[in-house]
C-alpha cells in the first residue's frame, strides 16, 4: 500500500510541475508554443482555463498523498 502511495504522489508531483509550467504568468497563455498573438483567442483562453482547473485537481491530490503518506 505505501509503495503504491509513494508512486502516485510522485506522478501527481510530476504532473503539477508539468501543468504550472505550461501556465504564464503574466496572461500570455502558451502564447510561447503559437509565436506570440493568437487568431484563436477563445480556444486559448479555454485552455488556460482548463490548465487551472487541472493545477487545482492535481494540488488537492498532492495534498491528500502528501497526509496520507504522512500517516501511514
Amino acid at each position: 500500500m505505501y509503495i503504491v502511495l509513494l508512486i502516485f504522489h510522485f506522478l501527481i508531483s510530476v504532473g503539477l510541475i508539468a501543468v504550472i509550467l505550461f501556465q504564464s504568468e503574466v496572461g500570455e497563455g502558451l502564447g510561447f508554443i503559437g509565436g506570440g498573438q493568437s487568431i484563436f483567442y477563445k480556444a486559448k483562453r479555454r485552455m488556460e482555463k482548463t490548465l487551472k482547473q487541472i493545477t487545482i485537481i492535481l494540488a488537492i491530490l498532492f495534498i491528500l498523498t502528501s497526509t496520507l503518506l504522512f500517516l501511514v
